[in-house]
């Protein structure tokens, strides 16, 4: 299982290598975004839902709704992952809507991206002399 995973990583590092998608190796990764253009939407309405999918398939975990435009995203697991984001629009009545999500791997700027995370080895124990 390890030896498929890790053929499927190596693929996706290779695809990134190619142009086509920029990997971003890190455990901290911190997201920016533009906000959306409102028209009469209130501002106060407004807030950005940020999710985490291990990459290329996997199910989206809420990493955090917040009202600014950046959010740092800390991995603990080992592996490849995308990040997306959506607005969410709380209307004053309490009705809830929410806009398609705006995806790293798909519509990134300046290209395409998603993030990898490699877990650092343990250091060595009990250094002696023989």
């Amino acid at each position: 299982m390890k030896k498929i995973a890790l053929i499927l990583l190596l693929c996706l590092v290779a695809l990134g290598a190619c142009g086509q998608t920029k990997v971003v190796v890190g455990k901290n990764i911190t997201v920016v975004w533009d906000a959306p253009v409102l028209g009469g939407i209130p501002v106060a309405e407004i807030a950005y839902e940020v999710v985490v999918e291990p990459y290329p398939t996997g199910v989206a975990v809420l990493v955090a709704t917040i009202a600014t435009l950046e959010q740092l995203i800390t991995f603990a697991v080992e592996g490849p992952y995308r990040i997306g984001v959506r607005v969410k629009r709380t209307v004053a009545d309490g009705t809830v809507l929410f806009s398609e999500y705006l995806w790293g791997d798909i519509e990134g700027s300046p290209q395409p991206w998603y993030v990898v995370y490699y877990a650092t080895p343990p250091r060595v124990q009990r250094v002696r002399i023989k």
